[in-house]
């Protein structure tokens, strides 16, 4: 009976010596966007750009004319994403170039995308970088037809600013 018990404790030992008992998820650190590297193909220069509080990097190709967003404004807009590698995940302009629209701050868009056109002027354009905890995090993103955007990435947007709603 003893040696029962003692293998039927050296099996439960051993299953949970198999098992992974911690809450942290297997995903690399976070690189800060200063000290990562990007495609040259994709033109970042991280000296010349702009950082905020939060941490988003941003430089403006061409400044738009009128009013500049704010938080809750309403605004249609084009953007392209690209991994830092260079590879493009999706953009508006290949949807048949049909501007989006949305709301600067709305919880269901991702912080530093929104971040991004605070400041900016109808008919700008401007590249941002957007670390991980502004972005897509600790669980990346994926959606079929698209590059997966793996975790704790930065990500590079080009956004343009077409209209204030």
């Amino acid at each position: 009976m003893r040696l029962l018990r003692s293998l039927s404790a050296v099996a439960a030992l051993a299953f949970l010596a198999a098992c992974d008992l911690s809450t942290e998820p297997n995903v690399p650190d976070p690189i800060d966007p200063a000290n990562d590297t990007y495609a040259t193909a994709l033109g970042i220069n991280i000296a010349s750009m702009t950082k905020t509080t939060s941490g988003l990097y941003y430089k403006d190709k061409t400044v738009g004319t009128g009013t500049a967003a704010v938080v809750n404004d309403s605004i249609r807009f084009n953007y392209t994403l690209w991994l830092t590698n260079g590879t493009k995940v999706e953009s508006s302009l290949d949807a048949g170039g049909k501007p989006g629209e949305f709301r600067i701050g709305d919880p269901n868009i991702i912080v530093g995308f929104s971040e991004g056109f605070i400041g900016m002027k109808p008919g700008g354009i401007r590249t941002i970088i957007v670390p991980p905890h502004l972005a897509y995090g600790a669980r990346g993103s994926s959606a079929p037809g698209k590059a997966s955007i793996q975790p704790n990435a930065n990500v590079v947007f080009e956004i343009q600013y077409v209209a204030k709603l």
